[in-house]
């Protein structure tokens, strides 16, 4: 080898030692990785949480809903004072009962 190449690799070992910043960053702190305050954060996770709950209660009812609705100006039908309800009409009408004489 020469001398200027011997004097080269002499400047650059002398230089190696001085980089910094090839690395990769440092870790954020386990208490903060996402740079959130930890207050807003538990206040997202709950509406999350919320927001979750929510849309499992509510989409059965989406789910089972009929695509064609009854009529809406149907009387509803009557119901018995035990609960039950009324027979069907038959379709023809009793005969009024006279009253009997004594």
């Amino acid at each position: 080898m020469t001398a200027v190449e011997d004097r080269l690799r002499a400047a650059l070992r002398a230089r190696a030692g001085q980089v910094t910043g090839l690395g990769p960053p440092p870790p954020l702190p386990v208490g903060n990785r996402t740079g959130m305050r930890p207050g807003l954060r538990k206040a997202l996770v709950v509406a999350l949480a919320a927001v979750l709950a929510t849309v499992v209660l509510v989409l059965p009812h989406f789910l089972s809903r009929d695509d064609a609705p009854g009529p809406a100006d149907a009387p509803p039908s009557p119901s018995l004072p035990d609960g039950s309800e009324s027979p069907a009409p038959t379709g023809s009408t009793p005969m009024p009962i006279a009253p009997q004489e004594r």
